[in-house]
């Protein structure tokens, strides 16, 4: 099998293509898989230690002034030309957009070219990308029901689930406790702020670890800040009385998700496939500046089905943080119920789903077959 993955910008979109370009090279072994992206180094990372092949397109994101309108078009015209000759050359049999600016180029081309293709959708509320490549693409596949009605113009949608990592399922939590100088039989706090990093996250858990402290004989933390303000997490941790593992980035999220019993985080999507597929209540701080306040809605289907607290960024203090936490260590009930409702939303299988799809989609037949949900 040849595949195109495209899209990208944020980690959420690039994990869920990586997840599905797993399973593909799982089942065929001499798959060829290009990832076309954007210019942040991280995705470019990402995708080369996977050992697949990344290519960047030099689109740039659609802002309000004249001159960034103008760049847009022009770098668009500019990728979907670059696009159109890789996909001459390289023949895939199928592209699958995985939204975001970077895949309007390459779903396009690929209609154009007669190619088969498809996106993966993450979000409650579909991004524009998306909404609009709809109309191009053979089949639209959603994590939840509720994107179905955005996609009026699509031929095929189906709920598939987002695809997660292997290493989210697999991880084994003492093998990861080693790794991150941690206690295996401790509790473990995961804190992060998705692939950039969250200030405001940041901010408040160094203003949280003098009250935490009181937690320190039964818990530990696993904090991945992103790049902005490391330095001075890592500093207040080193005087803070608590046992923890600081970064700025995580490669393995498998072995962080495997310690963490109760973690705080945004609410991207992807994120949030990956914690119920395996069952973390979570305290949910969705960023609100995001596209259609999409994380809102995210972190609102997660919380009003009972597998996590929603606390928005305008009411996150200190005070607030320390509660929700000391409420989850301490009361075994509500920890117990809101793991099961989390577990219980969850679909570990998305990467079988949506690759069995795939393979319907462009004829081959599969050495696997796993039932479709939807």
């Amino acid at each position: 099998m040849k595949a195109i993955f495209a899209g990208g910008g944020t980690g959420g979109h690039l994990m869920a293509g990586l997840s599905a370009a797993e399973e593909i090279r799982s089942r065929f072994h001499e798959a060829e898989i290009i990832f076309f992206g954007t210019d942040k180094e991280f995705e470019k990372r990402c995708v080369e230690q996977k050992g697949f092949q990344y290519r960047q397109l030099h689109v740039k994101k659609l802002g309000r002034s004249c001159k960034q309108i103008f760049t847009f078009f022009g770098t668009m015209l500019a990728s979907f030309v670059e696009s159109l000759f890789v996909l001459r050359r390289f023949n895939p049999d199928i592209v699958i957009g995985l939204g975001g600016y970077s895949s309007v180029a390459a779903i396009i081309a690929a209609k154009l070219l007669g190619i088969p293709s498809v996106l993966l959708e993450q979000n409650v509320v579909p991004g524009k990308a998306n909404r609009f490549l709809a109309r191009w693409v053979d089949e639209v596949y959603c994590h939840w029901r509720g994107p179905i009605k955005w996609f009026n113009k699509a031929k095929i949608v189906r709920v598939t689930g987002t695809p997660v990592r292997k290493d989210i399922l697999l991880s084994k939590r003492g093998r990861s406790a080693e790794k991150f100088g941690l206690s295996p039989s401790k509790k473990t706090l995961l804190i992060m702020g998705g692939s950039q990093g969250a200030r405001a996250i940041n901010e408040v858990i160094v203003k949280c670890l003098p009250k935490l402290e009181m937690l320190a004989n039964n818990v530990q933390i696993i904090h991945c800040t992103g790049a902005y303000g490391h330095e001075e997490a890592k500093a207040a941790y080193a005087r803070a009385k608590i046992d923890a593992f600081v970064c700025s980035f995580l490669d393995d999220m498998g072995a962080a998700f495997s310690m963490a019993d109760v973690i705080v985080c945004r609410a991207g999507a992807t994120t949030i496939a990956e914690i119920t597929a395996i069952g973390i209540p979570a305290i949910l701080i969705p960023y609100p500046h995001a596209a259609d306040n999409h994380q809102y809605w995210n972190a609102m289907e997660l919380a009003s089905n009972g597998g996590g607290y929603l606390l928005q960024q305008i009411d996150l203090t200190p005070e607030k943080i320390v509660e929700l936490i000391t409420d989850l260590f301490h009361n075994k009930e509500k920890y117990d119920r809101m793991k099961m409702f989390s577990k219980g939303m969850g679909i570990p299988n998305a990467s079988v789903n949506v690759v069995d799809n795939i393979c319907r989609v462009i004829g081959l037949k599969s050495a696997q077959f796993a039932l479709i949900v939807g």
